[in-house]
């Protein structure tokens, strides 16, 4: 007969009857630490100010955190003097690009930089609106593979935004979560969303997109193609947009070229392309490229100034596809 030690009997004896005793212990061991990589693109936008308050929201979680920001090889020596910090600074990296390559192949080496499986994405100019932000974000990972906190701007500008980019942010922008629920895929935004690294990937950015503007309206459109709910919950960030009024219009100008070019791939996804459609087929497109080009200094001159009006800029954007 094979001898076998007794507190072997003893081991198998307690294991059979662990439902007898407390295992509150177990419990313990089976406590989950979550792992989530921030990830920030920026092109002469400071945002070492933006890490540091994500480090300090850090601290206080069950995770563990890593930042990366990628600087699309930035012009601005001071903004990049700056940024630099930020290599510094525990568990971040900080990739500098010799040469510029544009947001979408930004955002998608930014996507391959990532060592874990959530990412946070975030624009570099905004701002956690409190000090709970991350701890939301921890709070809902396993919840949906896609989660959007929403934007908003600080209440009487603060900050002193030029006019025509803090009406247009208040205005169309800054949506309420009613508001994003009920267009779960138009609301998606690149400046303040969760998703998993997979899927990140599977669908990744076009890069088609090289300039500035609708590469998230794409992106969004590419999730509901497949099927891929969005959960929108109220965490957003202030966005500190630093443009002035010239350069935000200048911007608009290239969004809407961007929108021009992928108008087949953005069809049911833009108001402006809708509104585009409706005119063409009332055959007076031409009316509206003369009446933009007959007025458009004069329009530019109130969307540049103290007070601009949404309704004049709502048609410079539209003569300007127009023509």
């Amino acid at each position: 007969m094979l001898l076998i030690p007794f507190y072997t009997y003893f081991a198998v004896f307690y294991l059979l009857n662990l439902s007898d005793v407390d295992c509150s212990f177990l419990y313990i061991c089976e406590k989950h630490t979550e792992v989530l990589s921030i990830l920030i693109p920026t092109y002469n936008s400071l945002c070492a100010n933006l890490v540091e308050e994500l480090l300090h929201q850090a601290e206080g979680l069950d995770a563990k955190v890593e930042i990366v920001v990628v600087d699309d090889a930035s012009t601005d020596a001071a903004i990049v003097r700056e940024n630099s910090r930020i290599a510094d600074m525990p568990n971040c990296r900080f990739v500098r690009l010799d040469s510029n390559i544009g947001i979408s192949k930004m955002r998608n080496r930014l996507l391959q930089e990532a060592k874990y499986q959530r990412l946070l994405c975030l624009d570099a100019d905004v701002c956690p609106a409190d000090a709970d932000f991350l701890r939301r974000y921890v709070a809902v990972i396993g919840k949906a593979k896609v989660v959007c906190g929403g934007l908003l701007y600080r209440q009487d500008n603060d900050l002193n935004i030029n006019p025509l980019r803090y009406k247009y942010g208040i205005t169309c922008e800054a949506q309420t979560l009613d508001e994003r629920q009920a267009n779960p895929y138009q609301s998606f935004k690149t400046s303040n969303y969760l998703i998993d690294k997979d899927l990140a990937l599977k669908v990744a950015f076009d890069e088609s997109f090289v300039g500035y503007g609708h590469e998230d309206t794409l992106f969004g459109k590419m999730l509901q193609q497949l099927n891929e709910p969005i959960l929108h919950i109220q965490n957003p960030v202030y966005h500190d947009d630093s443009d002035t009024a010239e350069e935000f219009l200048a911007k608009t100008r290239r969004g809407i070229d961007n929108l021009r070019t992928h108008s087949a791939d953005l069809e049911g996804y833009s108001r402006l392309l809708l509104t585009y459609n409706k005119l063409k087929r009332c055959r007076v497109v031409w009316l509206v490229v003369l009446a933009y080009k007959l007025f458009r200094r004069p329009i530019e001159r109130n969307l540049l100034g103290t007070n601009p009006s949404m309704k004049l800029f709502g048609f410079y954007k539209l003569g300007y596809f127009c023509s």
